[in-house]
């Protein structure tokens, strides 16, 4: 009996086991008494927080929590100012490299524009010329049957020979002995053709020989080229009597098939006239129309001249 009301329990001779083996004895969950403790504690928790909510819905100046967000506001404020403060630079340096980028790009971008505005200005009068070129060629066209070419060489000087190369060859019906002009006047003959190109011998070669008639008397003579850079040209007329003027313009009388010159080309004017010493007749100095330094667009003549249908003539008494 006194075992049972006075000696130690049963509980507290565990624990004393548990120490003398070294052991740490599990805790207990506590009694119901502790367990009604915690809960009353976090009822009153709960309950607190939803006043203090309550209160602050109010939104008054005699708000308890306003206190505490004054004090908490003084506390962050200028923890927040300095954080703010010091992303600004950070936001700075990002905006300027992005502005940069856009500066990069768009002088790129202006840079592009001004060289293409440059050779756009540095190509105009080019363009301009072989434009005026072109559609004098096609004024002189509805005359002649022709290929337009553009001149891409020029001959050797070392061969003293005036030709040019233009990008038409027999694969565009070009053969040789065929007329070459353009919208001003001859330019020569094809001697040379390949399926892409042909050789032209210009009017100012030493070899070049042209039949010219004079506008003003119908005289006929012969053109040769002197074999200078400038293409003067020497004129000499059939008939020794017959005196050709300063100014009298010369076109080609033409050849038997029209081959190696078409008749009405315009040639060249006079500038001057020698009379042949011991001789009739005279020699006369030709301007040529084409400046055979400055020959871009030309059309080669490879069919007959275009023209209608000569008309017969039959007598009165027919």
């Amino acid at each position: 009996m006194l075992k049972d009301l006075g000696g130690p329990s049963k509980s507290t001779s565990t624990r004393s086991a548990f120490r003398s083996a070294g052991e740490t004895p599990l805790r207990s969950a506590g009694t119901p008494r502790d367990v009604r403790r915690r809960r009353s504690v976090l009822a009153l928790v709960i309950l607190a927080c939803l006043t203090l909510i309550v209160l602050d819905a109010r939104r008054s100046a005699g708000s308890p929590v306003e206190p505490l967000r004054e004090g908490a506001a003084a506390v962050f404020g200028p923890l927040e100012s300095t954080a703010t403060s010091a992303r600004v630079p950070v936001d700075n340096l990002r905006d300027r490299f992005a502005e940069m980028d856009r500066l990069k790009a768009e002088n790129e971008k202006l840079k592009k524009e001004n060289e293409d505005l440059t050779r756009q200005l540095n190509t105009t009068d080019y363009t301009r010329n072989r434009a005026q070129e072109l559609d004098d060629l096609l004024k002189v066209a509805p005359a002649y049957t022709m290929t337009p070419a553009r001149v891409i060489g020029i001959g050797s000087a070392q061969t003293f020979s005036h030709t040019v190369t233009i990008d038409a060859g027999t694969a565009d019906g070009v053969r040789p002995d065929m007329t070459v002009l353009n919208g001003i006047g001859l330019v020569g003959r094809v001697v040379r053709a390949t399926q892409g190109t042909a050789t032209v011998l210009l009017i100012g070669d030493r070899n070049s020989t042209v039949g010219g008639r004079l506008n003003s008397t119908m005289a006929l003579g012969f053109v040769s080229g002197r074999g200078d850079v400038a293409g003067t040209l020497d004129y000499k007329l059939v008939d020794p009597k017959a005196r050709p003027k300063v100014g009298d313009k010369i076109v080609t009388w033409g050849s038997s098939n029209n081959a190696p010159y078409v008749p009405g080309v315009p040639i060249g004017v006079v500038t001057s006239v020698t009379p042949n010493e011991g001789a009739l007749g005279s020699t006369a100095t030709i301007k040529p129309y084409v400046d055979p330094t400055r020959i871009d667009t030309v059309g080669v003549v490879t069919g007959p001249p275009a023209r209608p249908p000569r008309q017969q003539i039959t007598g009165k008494g027919s």
